[in-house]
């Protein structure tokens, strides 16, 4: 296997290049077999997601114009304070060359398993569905980090991202149209739906099922703003997998109240550590979750001790997934797939059956011996289905906090018309990202741009 890996990271390092005149040495292993091609999606980069669009999210705060200066790179101070020049002459941006990478493979497994005959063969199918489901979820990354939220209206002019469908090395490949990068996606995970196996993979939960296809597919449609659909989505994966954790089961004094092999996870991701200063789970005094997410958490709520820990200054920093990684989840689980279901429920009206959907959730969540200034847990009501949305999307803010998803949802709640002002306060300065804004977009790497001819995005 180790020669089959030479030869991949080899293809790889060399996939952006125009031309390229390699006769691979006869020795070298190509990948075959089931153990092969399990072993290049299983490498340990494959569950890796982008990073700037957690950075440049209302998450948290930075204590000190000495924290955003002091920063290891110019890419991570720029992006907190959503500056017009993100890069400022950085190259080789892991949002950008890690996805693309893990597309890579994902290519060369297809174009492996397109050559044989898998009609008859389980495993293969299964394989050949995990690479799929890999890349779509890799491109639906980069479509969110660097191209607009989807927009009906303008989707089909808007620009999207490079679709590389192909492990051919010479091949260069344009700006596809965000309508055409969404249809892509979602023909990769629905016939990803149709091959993989339907069970989570206790202990591999970085391996994809068809539950995970189904939770992912809700979660697109739904920054897509097609509610239906992303309805009809959490419907087949709850149908499949439901499992609520009881909050009160876990330890709330533990430096993580969670694992990889959580049973509320459907699918395993995790946010790439290259700007850490602004974005790991840990006791840091270089960021404090925002004050004001805090304070929306009832003292019975007990999702504030699993969720956070407190720094030496007294801020709150997110506590780790577990005690061996500090890269925060950024992949499906139950509770995601409850909000939407709840959420699409209050958008077409069915205000009891969207709050009771919440309530199932949120009791999980409670201190069952909550007693004096703190109180059992006492169901949530509306009174129409507006106030129900409000609510749902109050308790999605804190139930999803720095999974990587506040920056599309404030991009998606932004065409709808919420008009979000974004501020960030640092020492006697303050940052303002207007809502709609182009900033919301990153840029292409400039790297990137220039090898590959790609369009810039305005700022």
């Amino acid at each position: 296997m180790k020669r089959t890996f030479i030869f991949i990271f080899l293809c790889c390092t060399l996939s952006c290049t125009k031309k390229l005149d390699l006769k691979p040495d006869s020795s070298i292993v190509l990948p075959q077999t089931i153990s092969d091609l399990e072993q290049i999606l299983d490498n340990d980069q494959m569950d890796i997601t982008q990073a700037l669009p957690q950075i440049s999210a209302d998450e948290y705060f930075i204590p000190s114009k000495q924290d955003l200066e002091s920063t290891y790179l110019l890419t991570t101070r720029n992006a907190s304070v959503w500056a017009t020049d993100v890069y400022q002459g950085e190259s080789q941006i892991a949002d950008w060359n890690l996805p693309y990478k893990n597309i890579f493979y994902c290519n060369s497994v297809i174009d492996i398993l397109q050559k044989q005959d898998i009609s008859g063969d389980a495993e293969r199918k299964r394989v050949k569905g995990w690479a799929l489901f890999n890349r779509s979820y890799a491109f639906y990354n980069l479509l969110s980090t660097f191209s607009k939220a989807y927009d009906s209206n303008t989707a089909s002019t808007d620009l999207g991202i490079p679709l590389r469908l192909s492990p051919a090395v010479d091949e260069l490949a344009g700006r596809s149209s965000v309508q055409q990068c969404y249809e892509q996606v979602q023909k990769d995970l629905i016939e990803a739906a149709g091959l993989l196996q339907q069970n989570i993979i206790a202990e591999k939960r970085n391996r994809p099922s068809k539950v995970a296809a189904y939770a992912l597919l809700a979660r697109i449609y739904l920054s897509m703003r097609e509610y239906e659909q992303a309805e009809q989505y959490a419907d087949k994966t709850l149908e499949i997998y439901a499992i609520l954790t009881d909050f009160n089961t876990l330890n709330k004094t533990s430096p993580n109240g969670f694992s990889h092999n959580s049973e509320e996870i459907i699918y395993h991701s995790r946010l790439d550590g290259t700007y850490f200063e602004f974005s790991m789970s840990e006791q840091s005094t270089s960021y404090g979750v925002n004050p004001e997410i805090i304070a929306l958490y009832d003292p019975s709520d007990l999702r504030l001790p699993l969720y956070f820990q407190k720094n030496s200054l007294g801020n709150y920093n997110m506590k780790p997934i577990n005690n061996t990684n500090t890269a925060p989840f950024t992949g499906l689980a139950t509770d995601e797939i409850y909000l939407i279901k709840a959420e699409c429920l209050a958008r077409r009206g069915q205000t009891q059956d969207a709050m009771a959907l919440l309530n199932q959730l949120l009791s999980t969540r409670w201190d069952s011996n909550a007693t004096g200034t703190t109180k059992p847990y006492t169901n949530l009501s509306a009174l129409n289905p507006d106030e129900a949305l409000q609510k749902i999307l109050l308790e999605r803010r804190k139930s999803l906090i720095w999974r990587s998803l506040r920056w599309t949802d404030l991009k998606r709640l932004n065409l709808e018309g919420a008009n979000i002002q974004l501020l960030r306060k640092i020492g006697d300065q303050t940052y303002t990202l207007m809502p709609n804004s182009p900033k919301y977009v990153l840029p292409i790497p400039e790297d990137e741009r220039v090898l590959s001819g790609l369009t810039q995005n305005p700022r």
